[in-house]
């Protein structure tokens, strides 16, 4: 698949800058002096350089206005890193577009490397691995970046090695798979995390080095941290929400079991529940069904994210097995039966409490038969809520066939 457009393959380097005065020059020469390799090593035919000032009040636009071979973009107010890309990518001119780091940890040399992976194997995105040997990353950005990859890649099933490389080539019609995407510095995470959780979306990896950077760092380890964490978060819940849920849900079922492991040996050795052990099975019964809880906020908000995004989702082994045991036929025949059941085995306590107004059995069957009770009732309401999903889904596609068909027949 060829990136040229009709003229010449551009491709366009993006640096953002705020306050990066002891940087911002040599960067930019390293930029230009790359440009020649980049089009002799690579299918690219035109390298354009774009500085983005976000709202400097040192001498950074100064210095960067006086190369003429590149374009300065300034703003007055900061807008935020992901603002200053984004402003970037709206000014470019090229069908590759890429970003750098303005202080000058990252080399535009890689850029090679990284702008033929994304040809010869047709990526939407190639990032700049720094988890090498050699990188220069301080040890707890880089123990951040592990923890926060290890999230990404359990959540989307992948294998990329840094979440937050501030050096990435992208597709410039690629753009418009992964954005809307944020303006501060939780720009990158959400960019990876967006892309490996979209299966249409081809996300590779070059190995780059990383040196130390000239300047005072922007990034705040503990407020920016917690905001790369909540920016995955908020992306999982939207793209992987049954894995989310689920992998909560099998913690606390793994939990439960555990828990309920001595109770349960108890009671086949003796056929008895002593008192004391109300409290462990009162917290088994809720691990339990907080456990079912989790996996039913799970398939109903992939249902949801499905239809609101308009697509179907492949599902692997274990989502098959969870859609298939969790399945609306089943739900909603399983529920009342569940239900009922906790009501069966408490007819003695219930008949007890209407004609004498006291309750004598023991308080095990109370607590397993509320369990069921409440069990049996959230079972129901999934497998109707499922069955809502489907016929809003099959409405969807019918109006939208209706639809299609009308516009044939106006042609």
């Amino acid at each position: 698949m060829s990136i040229s457009n009709k003229n010449k393959t551009i491709f366009s380097i993006i640096i953002p800058a705020y306050n990066e005065e002891d940087a911002i020059a040599d960067i930019i020469k390293r930029c230009l002096k790359e440009s020649e390799n980049i089009v002799r090593e690579t299918p690219v035919e035109e390298v354009e350089i774009i500085v983005v000032n976000d709202g400097s009040h040192d001498k950074t636009p100064e210095i960067a206005g006086q190369f003429k071979e590149i374009s300065l973009v300034s703003y007055e107010k900061n807008r935020g890193y992901g603002a200053a890309i984004k402003s970037g990518f709206e000014k470019t001119k090229g069908t590759i577009v890429s970003f750098l780091d303005a202080d000058g940890t990252c080399d535009p040399h890689f850029f090679i490397a990284m702008c033929n992976k994304l040809i010869k194997e047709d990526a939407d995105i190639v990032i700049g691995s720094r988890m090498t040997k050699e990188s220069k990353m301080p040890r707890i950005r880089r123990i951040g970046n592990l923890f926060y990859v290890a999230l990404i890649n359990l959540l989307g099933n992948a294998k990329i090695t840094d979440s937050a490389s501030g050096m990435r080539v992208i597709k410039k019609n690629s753009l418009k798979k992964i954005y809307p995407l944020p303006d501060g510095l939780h720009f990158t995470p959400a960019m990876s995390c967006r892309a490996v959780m979209d299966e249409s979306i081809k996300i590779m990896e070059v190995p780059i080095a990383y040196h130390e950077r000239k300047g005072e760092s922007k990034l705040n380890v503990i407020h920016d941290g917690i905001r790369f964490l909540k920016t995955i978060i908020d992306v999982a819940l939207i793209y992987e929400p049954l894995i989310f849920f689920s992998s909560l849900g099998l913690l606390l079922l793994l939990f439960a079991i555990a828990y309920g492991t001595y109770p349960l040996l108890y009671y086949l050795r003796f056929k008895m529940i002593p008192e004391y052990m109300i409290y462990r099975l009162i917290t088994i019964t809720t691990l339990v069904f907080t456990s079912f809880t989790m996996f039913t906020v799970g398939i109903i908000s992939e249902q949801i994210s499905d239809f609101m995004m308009d697509k179907r989702r492949e599902k692997g082994f274990l989502k098959g097995l969870t859609y298939s045991l969790f399945s609306q036929k089943k739900l909603i025949i399983a529920g009342p039966i569940v239900a009922l059941s906790g009501i069966v085995l408490n007819y003695k306590a219930i008949w007890q409490y209407f004609s004498t107004g006291k309750i004598y059995v023991h308080w095990v069957y109370i607590v397993m038969g509320a369990f069921l009770f409440l069990l049996g009732l959230q079972t129901l309401a999934l497998g109707v809520l499922e069955r809502i999903l489907k016929t809003l889904r099959e409405t969807k596609i019918s109006r939208g066939e209706y639809l299609r068909r009308l516009k044939q027949r106006g042609k």
